[in-house]
């Protein structure tokens, strides 16, 4: 099955240096996302964030990646009450 915004990372079986990479694969990120990101900065670099499971599949190991749209919500102080304020007394 195919996930959106998804994709793999396989070991390396044809590795013969240690320059080439350990593992090797792709994710397939949908257009309105990459639009979307592309919208959200003026800056020359997008970082997009990744998740990863290892899995266990017909060829042995692989890395499942999704992308991973969790932002942190701003902290922001509470804002003081009157006592009229309270809607209960």
């Amino acid at each position: 099955m195919e996930y959106k915004n998804s994709g793999m990372l396989s070991p390396n079986r044809w590795k013969k240096t240690e320059k080439q990479p350990d593992h090797k694969g792709a994710i397939k990120l949908e257009r309105s996302l990459l639009k979307k990101l592309l919208e959200a900065t003026d800056e020359d670099d997008i970082n997009i964030k990744l998740s990863g499971w290892t899995r266990k599949g017909q060829y042995g190991e692989f890395i499942s990646l999704k992308y991973d749209d969790f932002q942190e919500v701003p902290k922001t102080k509470p804002t003081p009450m009157e006592d009229g304020d309270i809607p209960f007394n």
